[in-house]
C-alpha cells in the first residue's frame, strides 16, 4: 500500500461533467488576427478552405495525438504577413477527463459507412447547423443517439464502465474531480453505514469511476477487502480533496452491547472502523486475542473511529465504592482488564486521604487480620507483604522453638492448636507448611496429630474438603474410616 495521508473526494458542485469533459476532446482554442491567440477556432470563416475536417486535423481519425491540431507552420501557408495577417498559434492544450472515448473506433465505422453513418458534424455541429459551425459544447444526447441508454437513472443505474475508465487513470485536476455530480443513491441518510458496502460489493467498477482507493482507505481501518483491493490508488502528484473520516455508530452497538461486546469482537466484526489503539483506551496490559487480532493505527492510512473509555453499568451505583471490594475479591480479574494495582494504591493507601486504613492501623491491624474485618489478601501478598514488615520489626520467629512474634505469650505452643484452626490464614503469613509438619508429620520428631481424640476425619471432609487440603495433599481418607 502506498503511503499516502487520508485523502478521499468530496462532492462540492454538480456540473454537467460528461459535457464539458466530451468538449475537452477535441475543442480548443484557435488562431486569431493581429497575433493574438484567441479563443476559438473561426471555423466558418475556413470552411471554404477545408472541404474535409481530417485536413487539419489529421491525427484525429488515427488517435495520433500529435496531429490532433494543425502545425503554425499550416497556418503560416496562408497567414504569412502579406497575403493573411500573420497570427500566433500553438495547439490547446487536452484537458484531462475519465470518458472510455476513441476517435479512432468512430472513424472506422465512418470509412465502413456505419448504420447509422458516423460524420464528424453529427457530433461536433448542432443540430441544423452549417456544416462548420462547431459548438464547443457537446451535448450528452449527441451520444446517446446512437449509443441507446438503458438505464432509468443515469448516475445510479448506468453501466458506467461502458463509457469511463476509473478515475486513478484519468488525470483529472482536483477542480474536475469536486464537480463530479453526486448520485442519488448517495443522498440517502444510511448511505454510508449500510448503502455502499452492498452497492460496492454488487459492482466495484461503478465506485472507480469517481473513486480510487485512497477515499476507502481514509475510513476503512482493514482496507484489505476484495471490493477495495479492486480498484486502484492515485498516481503520484494527482491531487484528491481531504476529508476527515466518518463512523456513523452502528444500531447494535447499544448500552447492553458493550457489556457483551468482547464476546462478539472479531477483525471481520470490528476493524473496519477500530484499531488496537481503540482497545487498549480501556482494556490495560496484555489486549485480549481479539483484540490484538486489530491492526494498530501507525500500519494504516485510517485514524479509527476512537473511544472514550467509560465505566460499567455496575459501577453507577451510589454504593459501588462500599461494595467493590466484594466484587474485586470475588473477580480479581475483571478489574485487572481495566485497573493496574496502582490505581488502588492511589486510593487505599494515598498519602493526600490517609490510605484506606485508619491512623494508627499497624499497631493494633492482628486483631482485624485475625478476626477477618477484611481480606487482607485482596491487597497485600500475605507471604511477602506481612513478613517483609514482620521482620524489620523483629517480629519474626526462627523455627518451631524460636524468640519471635509470638514470644509473648506463655506457653504459645502449647496453645497454638486453637488459634491455627480459627484463622489458619493468619499462620501462613509467617509459616509454611514444613514448620508444622516438624511435629505434626507422620515423620516428625513427635508425630502429634493436629486432630483431638473425638475427630470426625470423614464429617470433617465432607464438612469442608479445602481446609484438609491445607496441610493434606490429597483425601486423607482414601475411602476409608480412619
Amino acid at each position: 500500500m502506498r503511503p499516502l495521508a487520508p485523502q478521499v473526494l468530496c462532492h462540492t458542485r454538480r456540473l454537467a461533467f460528461a459535457v464539458t469533459a466530451l468538449t475537452a476532446l477535441a475543442g480548443g482554442s484557435g488562431a486569431a488576427a493581429a497575433g493574438a491567440q484567441q479563443q476559438g477556432f473561426p471555423h466558418e470563416r475556413h470552411q471554404g478552405l477545408f472541404p474535409l475536417c481530417a485536413g487539419c486535423h489529421e491525427g484525429i481519425p488515427g488517435s495520433d495525438s500529435a496531429s490532433f491540431y494543425p502545425t503554425a507552420a499550416t497556418c503560416a501557408r496562408c497567414h504569412d504577413g502579406e497575403q493573411q495577417v500573420r497570427v500566433s498559434w500553438s495547439a490547446p492544450e487536452r484537458r484531462a477527463h475519465n470518458l472510455r472515448f476513441d476517435h479512432r473506433v468512430h472513424a472506422g465505422r465512418l470509412e465502413r459507412g456505419g448504420d447509422p453513418p458516423v460524420e464528424c458534424t453529427g457530433c461536433h455541429t448542432p443540430e441544423g447547423g452549417a456544416r462548420m459551425s462547431v459548438s464547443e459544447d457537446i451535448q450528452l444526447g449527441t451520444c446517446f443517439g446512437c449509443h441507446e441508454h438503458q438505464a432509468q437513472e443515469h448516475l445510479v443505474d448506468a453501466y458506467c464502465r461502458t463509457c469511463h475508465t476509473p478515475l486513478a487513470r484519468s488525470g483529472m485536476s482536483l477542480s474536475f474531480i469536486e464537480a463530479l455530480p453526486m448520485p442519488a443513491d448517495h443522498e440517502a441518510q444510511n448511505f454510508v453505514l449500510e448503502g455502499h458496502g452492498s452497492s460496492a460489493s454488487a459492482d466495484w467498477r461503478r465506485c472507480a469511476t469517481c473513486h480510487t482507493a485512497d477515499r476507502c482507505a481514509a475510513c476503512h481501518v482493514d482496507a484489505a477487502r476484495p471490493e477495495i483491493e479492486s480498484l486502484e490508488y492515485a498516481p503520484a502528484g494527482m491531487e484528491l480533496a481531504m476529508m476527515t473520516a466518518y463512523y456513523p455508530k452502528p444500531a447494535t452497538h447499544d448500552e447492553a452491547w458493550f457489556d457483551e461486546h468482547g464476546t462478539q469482537a472479531s477483525r471481520e466484526a470490528c476493524a473496519t472502523c477500530h484499531t488496537q489503539d481503540d482497545c487498549t483506551v480501556c482494556h490495560s496490559g496484555s489486549l485480549p486475542v481479539r483484540a490484538a487480532a486489530l491492526p494498530r493505527a501507525d500500519q494504516v492510512l485510517a485514524p479509527g473511529a476512537g473511544i472514550e473509555a467509560r465505566a460499567p453499568a455496575s459501577h453507577a451505583s451510589l454504593f459501588f465504592l462500599d461494595v467493590h471490594t466484594a466484587l474485586a475479591a470475588a473477580e480479581p480479574g475483571t478489574c485487572a482488564t481495566c485497573h493496574q494495582e496502582s490505581f488502588c494504591v492511589a486510593c487505599h493507601d494515598g498519602p493526600s486521604n490517609g490510605g484506606y486504613h485508619p491512623p494508627d492501623f499497624v499497631a493494633r491491624h492482628p486483631a482485624a487480620a485475625f478476626g477477618r474485618e477484611a481480606e487482607c489478601a485482596n491487597c497485600h501478598s500475605t507471604e511477602a507483604f506481612c513478613r517483609e514488615c514482620h521482620q524489620e520489626s523483629g517480629l519474626t520467629g526462627f523455627g518451631r522453638l524460636g524468640p519471635g512474634y509470638h514470644s509473648a505469650g506463655a506457653f504459645w505452643l502449647i496453645r497454638h492448636g486453637q488459634a491455627a484452626r480459627q484463622g489458619l490464614e493468619s499462620c501462613i503469613s509467617c509459616h509454611k507448611q514444613t514448620d508444622c509438619m516438624q511435629c505434626h508429620g507422620v515423620a516428625g520428631a513427635f508425630k502429634v496429630s493436629p486432630h483431638g481424640a473425638d475427630f470426625d476425619a470423614r464429617s470433617a471432609w465432607e464438612r469442608s474438603p479445602r481446609t484438609c487440603v491445607a496441610c493434606h495433599l490429597r483425601n486423607p481418607l482414601n475411602g476409608s474410616q480412619p
